[in-house]
């Protein structure tokens, strides 16, 4: 998700992210989504078949057309560190087929500071990943990207992989394209990681009561932590966007009225924190969704029903936990993919075939229809962006490589392995599941990480070719995540497309705005679950609502409802 997504998280991205991702949200995401082994995991129900999986196979002469290259690549997020590159079966098939070598660079834990130092240093990386927005749009104006149009004639396969229209969404103001997107949509279904997971033995203990609405969800709750002390009856995953992103908030918003999803309510990058109403959005601090979920966040919060380090825990940090079965309900962003929900269902189930995680519908509050609940947002431009800089010595042939990373043919090997691995054999674009694959242990499977350093993921194609390998599968050997995909979050997640590009430049009156009413968010929202009383939380938004029509929140929801409206008008082809 990061929404992403892809996120996808995810993502997309992703887990993705993604996914979410992806996000992905990406949701930083929301939504993102969301890879199988990254935040912003795509996979699962079926996709459009625009990028036909029957094309995977018969594209030897786009494989040809990648040229030698060794590049290295930074991830500009705190949370990812990257394994090594040698050690993944798919990495060492692209090296010893391809002659292409990536070579992470990581950001250990600070990657603002680390960004900032290689820009300062003028030592950046060949390529950088990152979220689409003031970071990319700094170092465009700074003169430090490449622009990628020369290579679109060249390498029409690319443009058709990702689609002109997304390509043209995704250009500068200057016109020119400098972003290759990851985990992008070129289809008419949408994916999505935002998810709430239930420890299955602790809930079949404690008669698997419904867990639909808000009272069902405190009920439970309740008898967790009576029965179980030492679990944590309720905990998300951790905050993200630069500490503006609490994810409890996100999840528990998306079901505090019909249609609505993360992203409207977050200040993170690339969000839009503004809520749509008829062709304007109005203010967060307005919005009666808002002021319930505030509500019901702070009610759990000071009866001790959530984490307590819900604030500072890391990725890392809460993985543990799930891994341990020590968390009664969890909900994320990018909850079903590799890293989080899916490495923790696969250790417990491993010890206990009974034990293990299960994907739960969203829950929301009474009165608001379940098939209008979407914790995840997807955008067809995907989860984050690559961008190859001016320090890249070939920046064609980075992009060669991208051009076949990005095709079925290149899915094909990053996403499910290389062949020979867990396949023999590919059929109509599916390569078919061998006794390996098959009688697979999940935690080692898992320990290989493939799909990682999927930075190119094309969702058209993934969805609708793992959709297709799970049918071919008996029932134990289905992927948790494909599973949990294809049943829920898929099914739960908004296309947010239209609120893409809604981060106004950090240079700009708009930008500057954003950045304060971003800060002043960072504070309220931990004032709001630590508040004594429902009276606090809303005297604290009634004062946050003040203070941003002081800070000028009017003027930067003007800003972002033009362009939201602009971009209705181009996908429209006006």
């Amino acid at each position: 998700m990061n929404y992403k997504k892809s996120a996808s998280l995810l993502t997309g991205s992703l887990l993705t992210l993604s996914l979410l991702l992806s996000a992905c949200s990406s949701n930083n995401s929301p939504s993102a989504s969301q890879s199988a082994s990254t935040p912003a995991e795509s996979a699962s129900a079926p996709a459009s078949e625009s990028a036909s999986s029957s094309e995977a196979v018969a594209e030897g002469d786009l494989q040809a057309k990648v040229k030698p290259v060794k590049f290295s690549l930074f991830v500009n997020y705190d949370w990812y560190t990257a394994p090594t590159w040698e050690e993944r079966p798919h990495a060492k098939w692209i090296t010893d087929n391809l002659k292409v070598t990536l070579q992470p660079v990581q950001s250990n834990g600070a990657a603002a500071q680390k960004l900032n130092t290689m820009i300062v240093s003028n030592e950046l990386p060949d390529v950088i990943v990152s979220d689409r927005g003031k970071d990319i749009d700094r170092l465009q104006q700074a003169g430090k990207l490449v622009a990628l149009d020369p290579f679109l004639e060249k390498y029409p396969e690319y443009v058709q992989a990702v689609g002109e229209q997304t390509l043209n969404m995704l250009r500068s103001s200057d016109g020119k394209l400098y972003q290759m997107p990851n985990w992008f949509i070129n289809g008419d279904n949408g994916n999505g990681n935002g998810a709430y997971l239930v420890e299955k033995k602790i809930y079949k203990a404690l008669g698997s009561p419904p867990l639909e609405t808000w009272e069902d969800l405190e009920a439970y709750l309740k008898l967790v932590k009576e029965k179980y002390p030492n679990i944590v009856p309720l905990d998300f995953g951790e905050v993200r966007g630069d500490g503006v992103d609490v994810q409890m908030v996100g999840m528990l918003y998306s079901g505090a009225v019909d249609n609505v999803t993360p992203v409207f309510i977050s200040p993170g990058s690339g969000s839009v924190f503004g809520i749509p109403s008829n062709n304007s959005l109005s203010s967060v601090y307005q919005d009666q969704a808002f002021k319930d979920t505030a509500l019901y966040s702070s009610r759990l919060f000071r009866q001790g029903l959530t984490s307590s380090d819900m604030f500072t825990q890391t990725r890392d940090q809460v993985l543990e936990k799930l891994k341990k079965g020590q968390i009664a309900v969890f909900g994320a962003y990018d909850a079903v993919v590799e890293g989080i929900g899916r490495e923790a269902n696969n250790l417990l189930k491993a010890k206990d075939p009974e034990d293990g995680y299960e994907v739960i519908w969203p829950v929301h509050k009474s009165g608001v229809d379940k098939n209008k609940v979407f914790p995840s947002g997807y955008n067809t431009l995907g989860w984050n962006v690559n961008v190859i800089t001016t320090n890249a010595k070939d920046p064609e042939a980075i992009f060669s490589y991208y051009n076949w990373a990005s095709s079925p043919q290149g899915q094909q090997v990053i996403f499910f392995g290389p062949p020979g691995l867990f396949y023999d054999k590919v059929e109509d674009g599916v390569p078919i599941p061998n006794d390996a694959y098959i009688n697979r242990d999940p935690k080692k499977y898992d320990e290989l990480k493939i799909g990682e350093f999927n930075w190119s993921g094309n969702t058209a194609y993934v969805d609708s070719t793992k959709a297709k390998r799970e049918k071919l599968l008996p029932d134990e050997a289905q992927d948790w995540t494909t599973v949990g995909q294809a049943n829920v979050s898929f099914k739960t997640s908004m296309d947010v497309t239209a609120y893409s590009n809604l981060e106004p430049a950090p240079n700009t009156e708009e930008g500057i705005i954003m950045q304060r009413l971003r800060d002043a968010h960072k504070q309220l929202i931990p004032k709001i679950l630590f508040a004594k009383s429902d009276d606090e939380v809303l005297s604290l938004i009634e004062k946050a609502d003040k203070e941003a029509t002081k800070i000028g929140y009017d003027k930067v929801l003007k800003w972002k409802t033009n362009v939201w409206q602009a971009n209705l008008k181009a996908m429209q082809g006006k």
